[in-house]
């Protein structure tokens, strides 16, 4: 991502916190390089779905005014 914009860095924070909350699961001190293929599959899941979620939820919504 080159250059997030404001909505974009918000959902970067959502997403470190949804994959904080499976580290704390897996254990803080686990090195990345140790995590199973099943770990490191759920943290990317976890970062895509957190990401996906806060981007979703920001989003304007769209009015349902007809513009005329």
């Amino acid at each position: 991502m080159i250059d997030p914009d404001d909505r974009e860095k918000a959902a970067l924070v959502h997403a470190m916190k949804s994959m904080g909350l499976l580290m704390g699961e897996i254990g803080w001190s686990t090195r990345f390089k140790d995590l199973t293929a099943m770990q490191a599959g759920k943290l990317a899941e976890a970062a895509v779905d957190g990401f996906q979620e806060s981007m979703v939820a920001s989003a304007p919504r769209a009015s349902s005014e007809v513009p005329f």
